[in-house]
């Protein structure tokens, strides 16, 4: 149950666009790619970098700082687990990434 080659969604509210976004990570040999909307396909390692600070900081999405380390965690998980029980855990980090960004401050002419 390696789960290479499958996609795992990742939903995250945007604060800038004021809905949520889906991302979508397929599991690679030695990391993520990483696809959205504006982004067809960068490559990222087991952290999701640099694909995933690239797919977030287009859109101005604030995320924890340790989110490489939770990507790392579920790339090694999803090498025992079923495909349903890896799509759980992007469920929870999509709540997690999201609960961040839906809390940052907004400054008015200063929001990020």
């Amino acid at each position: 149950m390696n789960n290479i080659g499958e996609d795992f969604k990742l939903r995250v509210h945007s604060n800038r666009w004021g809905h949520y976004d889906n991302y979508t990570l397929i599991k690679k040999e030695n990391g993520w790619t990483v696809i959205t909307m504006k982004i067809h396909g960068d490559e990222g390692d087991k952290h999701g970098s640099p694909a995933i600070e690239k797919a977030f900081g287009g859109e101005s999405i604030s995320y924890p700082n340790d989110l490489g380390y939770f990507l790392s965690d579920i790339w090694d998980a999803s090498e025992t687990k079923t495909k349903e029980e890896v799509q759980k855990y992007f469920d929870e980090l999509g709540e997690w990434i999201s609960t961040t960004e839906k809390t940052k401050p907004n400054f008015g002419a200063l929001h990020l």
